[in-house]
């Protein structure tokens, strides 16, 4: 147990130091903000200095020291190896620049507190004397714009010149520039230090002009795929970028839902929207039947390896493993420069044996050479709306009353049994209010006269209570970023500290996030380069106390015990109920036979998370020639979590397990109470608690380290100015470690020092349950990889490209035929503009061919490669039979090996009108293969369930993407980006024999001809004239009412209807941007189809005064006759129950919950996102020493345009399973830019 302490301290030491670091960089940023802040004219400073055969390069350097200077230029420019001398004595810092620069060419001017120097391309002299006098007066246009990087920081002392004259300006701090046009001339040339020089009309008299670092040339975009950066020229694969200002979505958090609608091919499901916890995301659908089919998340070139494997099916559980699932929580979204999709086998084939699901390359900020200093700060006040119920469609109180009177008049809701009930709301207040009145002598509680009991009822009738206001709070979260970004001749830094808090959208729950990013790169010569960065996040988060959800296969429902989610609360308990009594008190009804209060309870019973993730990465760069050199990436990575769940000695789950002894005796309730101890030898001695002081304290822990190491070389020459060759090698080491454990303590009294009073009779019924107060578990994970891939293309034309992989893991069977596995891709591409009969087709500025087929492949679900034997105690009946056992938890699996898949891919790129028209789409067709299933066996060798690759699955699709730039003027710019994605999955071979409960629950299952997760539900024939519902059973049933089967394999699809598959095969996003001026407004929508959604269970054999009823049981049967007109079961009264058997009839109910009545379409449209945003005007920033300051509202979420009626209120997205689990909402968010 010293180990994870240890790991844990280690962990915080880490954290300080990553901290300290932070502040020595805030400390030297603020140290050389100072030092460039100086009111004397730079180039006036009197400078006395002797250089003596130096290099340009260090005679610049000694007059920066001896002049108190900052001098800013390209550390390439090749004149600075020339030598120079000279001798200055008191002379001005103009004149010794201008007697050594002048001969080399070079300018120099003053911007901003510091000298520009840089190639001389133009004279700022007027016209010479051979100009005619028509041509020093004759002016054009005057052309105002903006000079700004890629990042959109304006570019000061940036060169504008008009083309062919020796009209040129310098563009000011904030990177303005205002130029009159010679006539006759419509072309404007923009140079700056280290970056690439560009050519742009006059077109546009307002024109923002970004510049591309050198060696990045416009027609030569960069695509990464965290392993390379090559050309997109030829780059043969499937690709969607996304750069950091497009994908940033203000008042989110999480970088994973940031990309919904913004890739074709790319699905985003928000199942669940607490913090932490991601959505379901696939690439062109899902690859793998039972295994994982996220994505693969790289951040840097490095995997981001999950700290918890939580399932996709999991995902929306509710479960408090879900609130660590997102791979990428601690990132903060400000960091980020650019993401990446790659969708295809070419763009995904370097990663060999992960890339099955497609990858998500995210590349984070860093700094530019030869820059100034660079502050930024952001702050982000978000308020989340509080749900309505005018959103869903459930009784009020007086409505709610009326169908309790009914269910009094058959025999429910009697004194009697509202007093023992397990479950009580109105009518157990009542009970105990008589029974108070008849133990007072009636000097308490209510006489059990009706009038009386009107009189008290009547309140509860007209409560109403808005549970949603009492549980659910419109508070602000608040993101701040602050980063620092620069670089001098020979490093660069970026340094950025995120710090988001919520104080909660409920009561339960807050969230509190530190996050922070430290890179740096240092040029040690023309040949090498390093580049060390840390990036690092803590989280300290609570929400509501929550156990697992567990499946009841013999009713066929999905329970979870102590159940406290508000949102689930607020939808599953009646309004007549109240929080606070007539005196201001908190009133308690009856849960679990005990107290209930909720607002009692999410102060007694609470979950909280810790979260500590650190990662160290190195990169080194050595150019060994001008066509070859190497790379190193080294990365390094600990992580560590703990769910606390407390319950407190006042919780309702302590008194459940005091219910009916002690103090509170009540032999019924002792009988029935679940909770208590029953003597395993003596059944007829009566049940006692095994709890009688304290509470609950259950711990869970996890951590992962993670190490990865990639060596490669690239190559990279042009013969004959026609002959491109490219060639790319490596090899990869991987290695993850995973530990968990877990522990109940029982007893635990929380305000007595956490002192444990334990009964020894807990332990026993622990044990005589099946259940384990202390699990413990670790996996170990190697993987070795080798790489390459060469690329070829003939006269920027035709591009030809193979790429192969050699994977080995520990995962899967022992065997070398199955633990190593090669993978490969082969691609091509034609630039058909680059042909002589497209280049006078001058509305085409690009148009390319693409083609791909290839094999990718994952580990699928795959767990063990060996025999795993597990401990346990025999499960015998007396306390002295039982003895330690060993059992085969799986066999050994040798034969086991990857999920393997075969794509094709081909694609057209297309721009038209110098790009303002752009057009990508693809087609594709994946045929997986070898997918991991999971089949019966007869149990022969101790296994019934086994592994095993027996199943195919084969996907085919269309994905469109569209931008346009619809209208570009002085004043006023609008865009369009649209993107499309269809899909048509099915399954053609699977071993597996599912039962009816996989394929009708909410997260379906799997069937030879249809999509993976497809849902099925039981054929509802209508109601009988007693109002029970009726369907189509298995084959056997003796009745067609009672007689479901849950649990049935037996060809199942038979009797069973298909609606369609839980996962959307059709998506869209729609987004406009509108820019007038120094406004700019954002208008985004998101759609998603072809799914179909299981409505919540509403319906049972029996209801409690707690119960919530939709307003659909205003249409209920009531007596014969009805079942012509409705399909609403009857509310059963005792005696239906008493002749069906209550069991029974449970499974008739919730045979009619998962029936083909019960279901609704998941199309929706959203409007996703509206934000307007202003920047400050240049004078007032330049007043203020600011490059940027934005001011910007927007909405997240604000409205749901379509979705199917049937859902009445239910979001199409969520899936409302209690725990952890809450949906997404509208949210509105303010926020303020500045950077200086």
């Amino acid at each position: 147990m010293k180990k994870p302490v240890v790991k844990q301290r280690l962990l915080h030491q880490i954290m300080k130091i990553t901290l300290f670091q932070f502040v020595l960089a805030l400390v030297f940023s603020s140290v050389t903000l100072a030092n460039n802040v100086n009111g004397q004219k730079k180039l006036d400073t009197k400078v006395t200095i002797t250089v003596e055969n130096l290099t340009l390069d260090n005679a610049l350097s000694k007059i920066e020291k001896s002049a108190h200077v900052k001098f800013s230029y390209n550390s390439r420019l090749p004149q600075l190896g020339e030598k120079v001398s000279i001798e200055a004595n008191q002379e001005t810092l103009s004149s010794v620049l201008s007697r050594i620069l002048v001969p080399f060419n070079i300018t120099f001017s003053e911007v901003s507190n510091q000298i520009v120097l840089q190639k001389s391309a133009v004279s700022f002299s007027s016209a010479n004397n051979h100009d005619s006098l028509f041509e020093i007066l004759t002016f054009g246009p005057i052309i105002k714009g903006k000079v700004t990087d890629q990042s959109g920081a304006p570019l000061p002392g940036a060169t504008v010149m008009a083309k062919g004259t020796k009209t040129a300006v310098l563009t000011d701090f904030d990177g303005n520039f205002s130029i009159e046009m010679p006539a006759n001339v419509n072309r404007l040339v923009i140079s700056y230090v280290g970056m690439e020089t560009k050519e742009i009309g006059i077109d546009n008299p307002t024109p923002t002009v970004v510049l591309t670092e050198a060696g990045q040339n416009l027609k030569e975009v960069v695509v990464t795929t965290g392993y390379e950066k090559t050309s997109k020229r030829t780059f043969t694969g499937a690709i969607s970028k996304i750069s950091g200002a497009e994908l940033k979505v203000d008042g989110v958090v999480d970088v994973s839902r940031m990309i919904e609608g913004k890739a074709a091919g790319v699905t985003v499901q928000n199942v669940t929207g607490s913090f932490g916890a991601t959505p379901k995301i696939t690439v062109r659908g899902s690859s793998s039947i039972f295994g994982d089919t996220k994505p693969l998340w790289v951040i840097d070139g490095v995997v981001q390896e999950d700290i918890i494997n939580v399932t996709f099916a999991d995902l929306a559980s509710g479960n408090s493993a879900t609130l660590l699932s997102s791979a990428v929580a601690g990132l903060n979204a400000n960091d980020i420069q650019s993401i990446e999709i790659l969708k295809d086998a070419s763009a995904t084939s370097i990663y060999g044996s992960r890339s099955l699901n497609g990858v998500v390359v995210v590349t984070t900020k860093q700094g530019r050479r030869d820059s100034p200093l660079k502050i930024n700060y952001s702050v982000e006040n978000t308020v989340r709306t509080v749900p309505s119920y005018t959103q869903f469609d459930i009784l009020n109180s007086q409505e709610s009353m009326s169908v309790f009177q009914e269910m009094r008049t058959k025999g429910y809701l009697d004194q009697s049994s509202s007093l023992t009930a397990r479950f009580s709301g109105v009518y157990g207040i009542l009970a105990k209010q008589i029974n108070l009145y008849d133990t007072s002598n009636g000097q308490f509680g209510i006489r059990n006269e009706q009038p009386y009991i009107n009189q008290f009822l009547q309140k509860y009738e007209l409560a109403n209570t808005d549970w949603f206001k009492v549980l659910f709070r419109p508070s602000i979260t608040q993101n701040h970023s602050l980063s620092f970004s620069g670089g001098g001749k020979n490093n660069t830094f970026y340094a950025s500290l995120g710090y988001y808090t919520d104080p909660g959208w409920t009561v339960a729950d807050n969230v509190k996030q530190l996050s922070a990013n430290i890179k740096g790169t240092f040029y040690i010569n023309d040949k090498l380069n390093i580049t060390l960065s840390t990036l690092g996040s803590m989280r300290d988060q609570d929400a509501p106390g929550a156990y697992d959800s567990k499946n009841d296969l013999v009713f066929g429902k999905v329970t979870r015990d102590f159940d406290i989610n508000p949102f689930n609360y607020v939808l599953s308990t009646s309004r007549t109920l109240r929080p606070y009594d007539d005196n201001g008190n908190l009133e308690y009804y009856q849960n679990n036979w005990a107290p209930m209060n909720i607002l009692n309870e999410l102060e007694n019973n609470t979950l909280d998370i810790k979260v500590n993730d650190i990662r160290f990465q190195a990169d080194l760069d050595y150019k060994i020639n001008k066509n070859l050199s190497y790379n190193l990436t080294a990365s390094a990575r600990y992580a560590n979590t703990s769910r606390e769940h407390k319950i407190y000695e006042g919780s309702n789950v302590v008194g459940a397990y005091n219910a009916g002894v002690g103090e509170t005796l009540n032999t019924q309730i002792q009988k029935d109470n679940v909770f208590l101890y029953q003597n395993p030898n003596d059944l007829t001695a009566p049940k006692v608690s095994v709890l009688p002081n304290g509470g609950f304290l259950r711990k869970f822990t996890n951590d992962m380290t993670s190490y990865n190491v990639r060596n490669s070389i690239t190559y990279r020459n042009t013969f004959n100015e026609k002959h491109e060759l490219e060639g790319f090698f490596g090899t990869e080491f991987r290695s993850v470690d995973r530990n968990n454990d877990n522990f109940t303590a029982a007893g635990i009294q929380f305000e007595k020092g956490l002192t444990s009073f334990v009964d020894p009779k807990l332990i026993e019924k622990l044990v005589n349950e099946g259940n384990s107060y202390y699990e413990f578990g670790a996996e170990r994970e190697r993987t070795v990889g080798f790489f390459g891939k060469v690329g070829y293309t003939y006269d920027r034309r035709y591009t030809a490209s193979i790429t192969g992989r050699y994977d080995g893991s520990n995962r899967q069977g022992d065997t070398g035929s199955s633990r190593w596995l090669p993978t490969y891709t082969v691609s091509g591409k034609w630039n058909v503009k680059e042909e002589s009969f497209m280049k006078d087709v001058e509305p085409i500025n690009t148009l390319a061919l693409r083609a791909s087929y290839g094999l990718t492949a994952t580990a699928g679900p795959a767990t063990n490669s060996l025999a795993i034997f597990k401990s346990f105690i025999t499960d015998r009946f007396a306390v002295g039979d039982r003895e330690n056992a060993i059992r085969i938890e799986d066999l050994q699996n040798k034969d086991l090996t990857w999920e393997k898949q075969y794509e094709t891919n081909i694609g057209v790129d297309l721009g038209m009108f110098r790009n303002r028209v752009q057009f990508t789409t693809d087609i594709y067709r994946r045929k997986a293969f070898d997918l991991i299933d999971y089949v019966i066996t007869s149990g022969v060798g101790g296994e019934s369930i086994k592994q095993g690759n027996n199943a195919d699955m084969e996907t085919k699709g269309l994905e469109i993407g569209f931008t346009t730039q619809n209208i570009v003027s002085k004043d006023f710019k609008w865009s369009t980006t649209v993107n499309f994605s269809v899909f048509d999955q099915k399954i053609t071979k699977l071993a597996n024999k599912p039962a009816v409960f996989d394929l009708i629950a909410t997260n379906g299952g799997n069937t030879v001809g249809h999509p993976r997760n497809s849902l099925y539900s039981y054929q509802f024939t209508g109601l009988n004239n007693e109002g029970l519902p009726t369907f189509i059973l298995q084959d056997g049933a003796e009745n067609n009412i009672t007689e479901a089967d849950f649990q049935d394999t037996n060809d199942v699809t038979k009797y069973l209807k298909y609606e369609g598959s839980v996962e959307p095969n059709k998506s869209i996003g729609f987004a406009n941007t509108f820019t007038y001026k120094s406004w700019s407004l954002y208008v985004f929508v998101v759609g998603s189809g072809g799914n179909k959604v299981r409505l919540n269970p509403v319906y049972s054999n029996k209801y409690t005064d707690q119960t919530v009823f939709t307003k659909d049981f205003a249409n209920r049967w009531i007596s014969p006759g009805d079942e012509n007109y409705t399909n609403v079961p009857v509310i059963a009264d005792k005696l239906l129950n008493r002749n069906y058997g209550a069991s029974d009839l449970q499974i008739a109910y919730n045979t009619y919950n998962f029936s083909d009545a019960r279901i609704a379409s998941g199309d929706f449209v959203r409007l996703k996102n509206i934000s307007l945003s202003w920047e400050f005007p240049s004078d007032y920033k330049r007043k203020l020493g600011l490059s940027t300051f934005t001011l910007k509202g927007s909405a997240v979420n604000p409205w749901l345009i379509y979705s199917d009626k049937k859902l009445n209120g239910q979001d199409p997205e969520f899936r409302n399973t209690g725990g952890v689990a809450f949906p997404i909402t509208a949210q509105y968010t303010f926020a303020i830019n500045i950077s200086f």
